[in-house]
């Protein structure tokens, strides 16, 4: 998982692409808010997430601000494909946690949403052998 200021990412693929990923996503958002002397939106922040996803061969989800600065979600795919959603996962052990996520409360506070994810990351990584047991949550709270 990558924090970027105004923007975050998680990325699954292999380690060299995550990588490469980490470093040209954080290049191109420097350069966006330079040009801009504003905060990059989610859905710029998204585009160029997926335009680089589908280079680099990676899948991954982003979060950013709404241009009315609520906090929004963002699903990015190595076809360049985005996917706008309250709730996905990715990875081997996306099916287990699907179910979890999806039967959440969406007016939960931070707080227990964060629990949730806990939670949900540790069903998964005891019905899956290929998920790590290491969880990192990020708390991202829009501007609105």
């Amino acid at each position: 998982m990558f924090d970027y200021d105004d923007a975050a990412a998680a990325v699954v693929g292999d380690v060299g692409a995550i990588e490469e990923f980490d470093r040209r996503f954080d290049s191109e958002l420097r350069g966006d808010r330079l040009e801009r002397d504003e905060p990059v939106h989610i859905d710029r922040i998204a585009r160029t997430a997926a335009d680089l996803a589908g280079e680099i061969g990676v899948d991954g989800l982003v979060a950013g601000n709404d241009a009315d600065g609520n906090a929004a979600l963002r699903e990015i795919g190595s076809d360049g494909l985005v996917l706008a959603s309250d709730a996905t996962a990715l990875g081997s052990g996306a099916s287990v946690a699907y179910g979890r996520l999806e039967d959440a409360d969406a007016e939960a506070s931070l707080d227990d949403t964060e629990t949730l994810a806990r939670e949900t990351l540790s069903v998964v990584a005891e019905r899956d052998p290929d998920t790590g047991s290491d969880i990192d949550v990020l708390q991202f709270e829009g501007t609105a």
